[in-house]
């Protein structure tokens, strides 16, 4: 399965998988599909940058990794996505009896809401409609310099919690936690093109040897 190398990758797996790993993985992935409730919402709003200030619609933005991102973007889709509540539970569950194929609900749930997002981002690439047009990768709050606090103004802006069920902690962490908040910029073929900080959604990170970096960007 093309999936089962980035599920391993999530689990601290090298190499490949043996009959029995193949199987557990296959295992999870079924139980999650009985229990993922995917959901989404988008809103696609005008975008101003001044220097290191960013300005979507009603939000105040003050990043130099995103001003980066978003150059040239004079629009910018926010973005929402989650697997549900469901497999929060279900993890719950398998973490109090066993904890590996805990780990593996957690990497097989890691792998689905990219997966998730990338089927959303193709959908919103499909609505432009441009040849001319392209999207720049997902930038979530928590990259870079991009604080997690404003993980507040994307959910208000989405309204999210009423509309997919998708809220924060105190500490602006995502519940349920498979769960994803981003800008999607929007930008000029030649503009994307031409600039190399911006072809990947891990390019503001300040960690570069994190495990989870997309291999692209190692």
């Amino acid at each position: 399965m093309e999936d089962y190398g980035e599920i391993l990758r999530y689990m601290g797996h090298s190499g490949d998988a043996d009959e029995r790993l193949e199987a557990l993985i296959s295992l999870c992935l079924e139980k999650l599909s009985s229990v993922c409730d995917l959901r989404s919402v988008t809103a696609q709003l005008p975008c101003v940058i001044n220097d290191c200030r960013i300005t979507i619609g009603s939000m105040e933005i003050e990043s130099g990794n995103l001003a980066a991102h978003l150059n040239n973007c004079a629009n910018v889709f926010v973005f929402a996505a989650t697997l549900g509540s469901g497999v929060d539970r279900l993890i719950a569950q398998r973490v109090k009896i066993d904890s590996a194929e805990a780990l593996c609900l957690q990497s097989c749930a890691a792998v689905q809401i990219e997966n998730y997002c990338g089927s959303i981002e193709r959908e919103l690439f499909n609505q432009i409609n441009c040849d001319d047009i392209r999207l720049r990768p997902r930038f979530s709050p928590g990259y870079g310099d991009f604080d997690i606090k404003h993980q507040t103004d994307l959910l208000r802006i989405l309204q999210a919690q009423k509309r997919i069920g998708l809220s924060e902690t105190n500490a602006h962490m995502l519940t349920p936690l498979k769960s994803v908040t981003a800008l999607i910029g929007v930008s000029i073929k030649t503009d994307f093109q031409n600039n190399a900080d911006t072809r990947y959604k891990c390019a503001g990170c300040d960690k570069p040897d994190c495990l989870f970096k997309e291999r692209g960007m190692q």
